[in-house]
């Protein structure tokens, strides 16, 4: 089960284009273990993730509302133009926190994104 993750913790970098996707193989112990402290630790400001099937998708879905006590949440239009990694369609889940603590779920399964050349 893989997912293709945009990450911004800790703080903002200082231009959009420094933030690169990654490919999270979450059979792995240690990659699956890393998403959820992520999640355990409140770092993260933004998340964005596709996943490479359902069951992807529903595992990330389960750690932040889980772990990370996210709720499900409509962002006003002034959020969606603020935030980096939102884009029109995604699931938006938001941590109980000041600031940051968002997550943007593609929710259609994009097998296709995972069969790039790396």
């Amino acid at each position: 089960m893989r997912l293709l993750i945009t990450l911004i913790d800790w703080q903002y970098p200082s231009a959009k284009e420094e933030v690169e996707d990654a490919v999270w193989d979450i059979n792995d112990q240690n990659t699956l273990l890393a998403l959820i402290l992520t999640y355990g630790n409140c770092t993260l400001l933004e998340l964005r993730a596709e996943g490479e099937t359902e069951e992807a998708i529903e595992v990330l879905r389960s750690i932040a509302v889980g772990t990370g006590a996210s709720h499900k949440v409509e962002l006003s239009l002034a959020e969606q133009q603020r935030l980096w990694l939102y884009q029109a369609g995604d699931e938006c889940y938001k941590q109980p926190m000041d600031s940051g603590g968002y997550t943007f779920i593609n929710p259609k399964p994009q097998p296709d994104k995972f069969n790039r050349p790396s």
